[in-house]
């Protein structure tokens, strides 16, 4: 009887744990559909943005879009400091446009969110811009210039770092 009684309990806990392992599958799978729908929802935030300052600009009568101010040349912008990190292996160069984030995830010690990064890089930091930032670092995680250590978190990838300077 106690034989029975430990093989079906036996039973029991095997069934429970492919129960478990299902269920982490299915997991897994909704985790990628998140990810995919969070990315979609994403683009969608920054294109009705876009297409409503565009429609605004086009009812003010703004024939074409704002250009941004010009401003005194600061003695300090003169100097080219070159790029702020590159790829260790190859000496590769990221686009010019990135720097400034990939400038402050060098001298971060810890992982950032796009909305850290956003307060520093940008002037506003607004659902759009974060959204259109995030986009943005998502792209840089693809071209292995970042990595995302953790969802929403980004830092610098491996085997990108600050160019000596000697």
């Amino acid at each position: 009887m106690e034989q029975e009684l430990l093989a079906l309990l036996k039973q029991h806990e095997e069934a429970a744990r492919r129960r478990v392992e299902g269920l982490r599958a299915e997991q897994a799978v909704l985790n990628e559909r998140i990810a995919a729908a969070e990315e979609e929802l994403s683009e969608l935030v920054v294109t009705q943005a876009t297409l409503a300052r565009v429609l605004a600009e086009r009812d003010a009568g703004e024939g074409k879009f704002e250009q941004e101010p010009v401003r005194d040349a600061d003695p300090d912008d003169l100097a080219d400091p070159g790029p702020p990190v590159v790829r260790v292996a190859t000496g590769e160069v990221s686009a010019e446009g990135d720097w400034p984030v990939l400038a402050l995830l060098a001298s971060a010690n810890t992982s950032l969110r796009a909305k850290e990064i956003c307060e520093v890089t940008e002037e506003v930091a607004d659902n759009r811009h974060v959204e259109t930032l995030r986009m943005r670092l998502k792209r840089m995680v693809r071209g292995e210039w970042l990595a995302e250590p953790s969802r929403g978190l980004f830092a610098l990838a491996d085997g990108v770092r600050a160019p000596d300077r000697s």
